[in-house]
């Protein structure tokens, strides 16, 4: 009986052992399906891995913030790079083309024999102000020029000379406008200012021509107001006066008007004068020696005329540059017989460095050189003269070297710049002689 309960254990032993082994297999295959499922469901969770892209850097990222006021170079210059600035087109392109001229004779850029070591970038400023502002810009940040010559009109010197300042780039110009050098230490002026021509004037008319009684014929516009200033001034401090300082019509060819408050007389109309004979025109008596014209030559040949026409004789005639033209020389010269003017260059001058730049234009060109070709050339001599010292690496090491400079010999005469960075000049005193212009100072 025992062994019949024993043998009933074992048989149920087997056939648990046996449910067991069946079922094992399908259990660990479930687990194992299991697996890839909770493995796919977590793949996105995790970081993939991915060349990042790349990051800018903070100050890139940063918002734009507006430039100030100066701002220096961001690079070194390039220091045997001069930019220049001249109106190519518009109503100065010729006096620009000559200025280019001028300076590429001065780089000697052209020179087969020995290649120049200058390299010289110009750009065209027109006529308009923004134009020569975005010359500027483009010279000094993306060329990064040493320093740049430029010519201008009244109108557009200020514009270059702050943007310059800003810039943080030399800059000498060849404009007459008066002050523009207060734009700050970067700007240079060489011209013969207004004020200069007048200071040089005055002064040989009370010491050469010893007159010391003045009036003053002036266009009335801006230019005709500021030169009346700048003379009665000048005339005070050589102890002198000015008698009348009377303006006209800038449009006006009649001047009888003017002739009569001038002289003091009741002259007759010109119709009047006609039908008279030379022997009845009385000689007018001045209460002054010599007359100050600051006009443009032509407009000065019609006020000469009509002076002689009303027998204003033994009249001392006295001018700015203005008067160096070559409209001086045409039909009416004759009205001009004595006068005197002032500018910085004259063809047939005294001076030795003068007559050397002559003889090199005409070879080079065919052609005699003007003002603005003298004043280019000699600008340039002084910008490479500086810059033949090697150590002269930055444009502020420029701009002192500039300053320094004392008693250069040019085509115009001798140069120095002073604290105002106004080029300091000894004015070409000229004279109408004989029908031709001579240089008596």
């Amino acid at each position: 009986m025992k062994n019949d309960r024993l043998f009933q254990r074992i048989c149920i032993l087997a056939l648990v052992v046996f449910f067991m082994n069946c079922t094992k297999g399908p259990f660990i295959a479930q687990q194992k399906a299991a697996i890839p499922e909770v493995k796919t469901v977590t793949k996105p969770i995790q970081s993939p891995k991915v060349t990042p892209l790349p990051i800018k850097p903070p100050e890139a990222r940063q918002p734009e913030v507006k430039s100030p006021v100066v701002l220096p170079p961001s690079s070194p210059v390039n220091r045997n790079t001069i930019g220049c600035i001249f109106p190519l087109t518009g109503r100065f392109g010729d006096a620009g083309g000559k200025a280019l001229d001028a300076v590429l004779l001065s780089a000697e850029i052209f020179n087969q024999r020995f290649p120049s070591p200058w390299k010289i970038i110009v750009v065209d400023s027109g006529d308009s102000a923004e134009k020569i502002k975005q010359a500027v810009a483009y010279l000094a940040d993306q060329k990064k020029v040493m320093a740049i010559v430029a010519i201008s009109g009244t109108a557009e010197a200020n514009d270059a000379a702050r943007e310059a300042q800003k810039r943080q780039v030399p800059l000498i110009m060849i404009a007459s406008k008066e002050g523009v050098t207060e734009a700050g230490e970067y700007v240079f002026q060489h011209f013969l200012t207004p004020t200069q021509q007048i200071e040089a004037l005055t002064k040989y008319a009370r010491n050469t021509l010893n007159v010391g009684i003045f009036s003053v014929l002036y266009p009335q516009d801006d230019y005709g107001e500021e030169m009346v200033r700048h003379f009665r001034s000048e005339v005070q401090k050589t102890g002198g006066k000015v008698d009348k300082a009377i303006p006209y019509n800038k449009t006006q060819t009649d001047f009888t008007e003017q002739i009569k408050t001038l002289t003091g007389n009741n002259i007759e109309t010109s119709e009047t004068v006609y039908a008279t004979t030379e022997d009845a025109l009385k000689s007018l008596s001045l209460g002054f020696e010599a007359l100050f014209i600051p006009d443009s030559v032509l407009r000065v040949k019609m006020i000469a005329s009509q002076l002689a026409f009303y027998d204003a004789k033994g009249l001392k005639l006295l001018g700015p540059s203005l008067w160096h033209s070559p409209d001086l020389m045409k039909k009416g010269i004759e009205y001009l017989e004595g006068a005197s003017f002032v500018d910085s260059f004259l063809v047939n001058g005294l001076l030795s460095h003068t007559n050397d730049f002559v003889d090199i234009y005409y070879s080079a060109y065919g052609r005699e050189p003007g003002n603005i070709e003298a004043l280019s050339y000699d600008t340039m001599e002084m910008v490479l003269s500086i810059l033949e010292d090697q150590q002269i690496k930055t444009r502020a090491e420029f701009i002192r070297a500039l300053l320094a400079l004392e008693g250069f010999r040019g085509a115009t005469g001798s140069i120095s710049f002073g604290g105002n960075r106004v080029a300091q000049k000894d004015a070409f005193i000229l004279r109408v002689q004989n029908g031709k212009i001579e240089q008596v100072k």
